[in-house]
């Protein structure tokens, strides 16, 4: 691309919502201008390479050397920002946890700022804030805190909202708990998707938000209760009605089982499955911090500015935050779940633009600029090898260092 953010892209698979396509994709002041079969003019050749929009992570706490979720400040979006290109992500939701309300205020402030001020430059952009708690349920908390529940309001959501700018864009709640059926329904009419997650709620609980306006599942099959014939639970919920949205993790193998995945994934196909990474950013974690990662059975801990890493055996290890090598090691990316999963959707690399991209992206409330390359969205674009690996990317038509 020239110092206009513009250009010309030739490659012989460009992934497009209806199919792979080859041909010359047009980029004009950051944004997709179109795409012609011929062209005479001079492009950047990328023949045999793979064309296909940016991933958009719709829930990640932190990824490489920041962690929003943890570390609430402008500091840790810049590093989210600069990192998570280099796992084909060039959207995202950063997403909070149930914290200390300070916190949470504070660090809904910071974002707002980062939002207003970040360019393409920085790397991925925030288009907007997750919100995964505090109106949880104690009873399937995860990671998150319990001394830190909130009960649901409409008041204070939009206290919440106010302080971050009017950006929030997805809030994970339990739908189950004393108000959360109103605050759905504001949320619904302010255009914010309302996500089941972290909840106990019953079937029929579930059919009533549903029918209050929320329409997505987070992190499907963690923190919900799980399904029984007799009572399908919230499990049973996402997958009875078709038409909401289900979101899975990283393909680790650690959260969920691929057999799970691919259960799902025959229940919602492209349409409503949604890949992100829930990933945390473990050395931007507050110095002193220590939790125990009830998973992976590792207790993870700051220690004078390095990431100290001890196994329920004992073993132990450290991370230096200037190390980004052994730092991108901590967490599966959101790339490599891509590569995981490929292989097993309906229509390959295609079917990956609907759940890393399109519907996401849906879901975030930017589908009019990001999630694909058609005409007038933004130019976020990544080049791929045949192995999948990065070759380029592009946020809103600038090129990123990888």
């Amino acid at each position: 691309m020239d110092d206009q953010r513009s250009g010309v892209i030739k490659s012989n698979r460009i992934v497009f919502p209806d199919g792979i396509k080859a041909g010359y994709l047009l980029v004009q002041q950051g944004q997709i201008s179109g795409f012609v079969s011929h062209f005479s003019g001079s492009c950047i050749d990328h023949s045999e390479r793979i064309i296909m929009p940016g991933f958009v992570d719709i829930h990640v706490h932190g990824w490489g050397r920041g962690s929003f979720g943890y570390k609430g400040n402008k500091a840790s979006l810049k590093w989210m920002s600069h990192d998570l290109v280099k796992a084909g992500v060039t959207s995202y939701l950063p997403t909070s946890g149930t914290m200390p309300n300070d916190f949470l205020e504070t660090s809904l402030m910071e974002a707002a700022d980062y939002i207003a001020t970040a360019t393409p430059a920085n790397g991925a952009e925030a288009i907007g804030i997750h919100m995964e708690g505090p109106y949880i349920s104690e009873k399937h908390l995860g990671m998150q805190r319990a001394d830190c529940l909130q009960r649901p309001s409409v008041e204070g959501f939009e206290r919440f909202n106010h302080l971050a700018g009017r950006n929030i864009r997805l809030m994970t709640l339990a739908p189950e708990l004393e108000g959360a059926l109103d605050l759905i329904r504001h949320l619904r009419a302010q255009g914010i998707t309302a996500s089941a997650g972290h909840t106990d709620a019953t079937f029929a609980e579930v059919t009533a938000a549903i029918e209050a306006g929320l329409n997505h599942f987070t992190h499907a099959y963690s923190g919900m209760r799980g399904f029984h014939h007799r009572e399908l639970g919230v499990v049973g919920a996402l997958m009875y009605y078709q038409d909401t949205y289900a979101e899975v993790a990283k393909q680790s193998g650690i959260t969920i089982k691929p057999e799970a995945f691919d259960l799902l994934y025959r229940l919602k196909r492209d349409r409503r499955m949604v890949l992100m990474s829930d990933c945390m950013g473990y050395v931007d974690f507050p110095e002193g911090y220590e939790f125990h990662h009830y998973l992976r059975k590792e207790t993870f801990r700051i220690k004078q500015g390095q990431l100290e890493i001890t196994s329920d055996g004992g073993d132990t290890r450290h991370v230096c935050p200037c190390d980004y090598g052994a730092v991108q090691q901590l967490e599966m990316n959101f790339l490599d779940s891509v590569k995981k999963i490929v292989d097993r959707l309906d229509n390959g690399l295609v079917s990956v633009a609907s759940i890393a991209c399109e519907n996401p992206a849906f879901l975030a409330g930017a589908q009019s600029r990001k999630g694909s390359l058609c005409l007038g969205k933004d130019a976020d674009i990544l080049v791929l090898n045949e192995g999948l690996d990065l070759v380029e990317v592009y946020c809103r038509g600038v090129r990123q260092t990888l």
